[in-house]
């Protein structure tokens, strides 16, 4: 490797590791370690170590040319003890080989799109988060993961969110939007919300008013649904009254664990994968992309799964359906305690219902 090939950002004291395809000035044994990719000379790793482990601030940024090296630098980020999350670039504060802070950001001169404070290897302290769209786990430090879902981030999105945890736990959540302004989502909790439902009464909670009642009462101040009506939906008598109740407004739009975007998708027209049958029809979705879908020869609600194309039984009924929907959406923000919620769909067989309450 002659000295012209050096890419500029590359001090003339590093040596390139043709094996590796990277730029080296130090090693695991010094008290400093750097290395840039070739041939662009960006910066990889630049790590300090005190008795052989990483002490203070460590630059990492996982960058590549060419995919053979994807692998080898995930190997690599794994062995040096760095956590992941939601971009290849970091800024890492250990103390004696601990990690007691991290900062995510899509590259070293970017602002932080996540920032997480740790104590002795699990979430203890601050945890701030620019809002967007994440695969998987927002944060994964050695068996420490945090998912998205844990701060229940209201709909629409705020710009940021601020978090405090006591020994991984989530003890308070603050939203921001864009000019730093804090966001009032706090909810009062309701004290009637039919807990003491029998399952006899459950038949006929649209027709006779309920569900619209419930869902005036559940989020007064919620932006209505606004969806054209369905022939497809008017099928089954329930569905004549849900049909009403969505144009007529009274539908909220529930923005954590369900949402009614998908009302009156026309699973044969649009070619649903696995479930391209003119006897389904779209009713509402859950927070992971699921659909319910109605079957209007049997009156039964169903549950498409998007990654399988596949159809499982829900809910005998779409009163079934919609007394579930709107409880779990209303557990979801913390207005319906979980625990009673989940004793109430136990008494009333509502097992589906049960199952989903667990993921919000």
């Amino acid at each position: 490797m002659t000295t012209d090939l050096r890419p500029q950002s590359v001090p003339p004291e590093a040596t390139f590791d043709a094996d590796a395809n990277l730029w080296r000035d130090g090693g695991p044994n010094d008290s400093r370690e750097r290395l840039w990719i070739h041939p662009s000379g960006l910066l990889l790793l630049d790590a300090t170590r005190k008795d052989g482990k990483l002490d203070g601030e460590i630059k990492w940024s996982l960058g590549i040319h060419q995919m053979s090296e994807h692998a080898p630098r995930v190997a690599m980020q794994a062995a040096l003890g760095l956590p992941k999350g939601p971009n290849h670039t970091m800024i890492a504060t250990f103390a004696d080989g601990a990690l007691v802070e991290v900062r995510f950001r899509p590259g070293f001169d970017f602002p932080d799109t996540l920032r997480v404070e740790l104590r002795e290897g699990v979430i203890d302290g601050a945890v701030e988060w620019k809002v967007g769209p994440v695969e998987g786990a927002l944060f994964e430090y050695a068996g420490t993961k945090l998912l998205h879902k844990v701060f229940k981030v209201p709909k629409p999105w705020p710009h940021r969110l601020t978090a405090v945890f006591v020994k991984g736990k989530l003890k308070s959540t603050t939203y921001f939007d864009k000019e730093g302004t804090p966001l009032e989502v706090s909810k009062t909790p309701l004290t009637e919300w039919g807990e003491a439902a029998e399952a006899s009464t459950l038949a006929g909670y649209i027709e006779r008013g309920d569900f619209a009642a419930d869902a005036a009462r559940f989020f007064p101040k919620a932006p209505r649904v606004s969806k054209p009506g369905s022939e497809k939906v008017r099928a089954v008598p329930a569905g004549r009254a849900l049909d009403a109740v969505v144009m007529g407004g009274g539908v909220p739009s529930m923005t954590l664990a369900f949402d009614f975007d998908s009302y009156g998708f026309d699973c044969k027209k649009e070619e649903l994968y696995g479930a391209s049958d003119d006897k389904y029809v779209g009713i509402a979705s859950d927070g992971s992309g699921e659909m319910f879908l109605l079957d209007v020869t049997t009156g039964e609600v169903v549950r498409y799964a998007h990654e399988e194309g596949s159809v499982a039984p829900a809910f005998t009924s779409l009163d079934h359906l919609a007394f579930s929907l709107l409880r779990i959406e209303a557990a979801a923000k913390k207005l319906i305690p979980k625990a009673k919620l989940s004793a109430l769909f136990k008494r009333l067989g509502l097992t589906t219902a049960g199952a989903l309450l667990k993921e919000y």
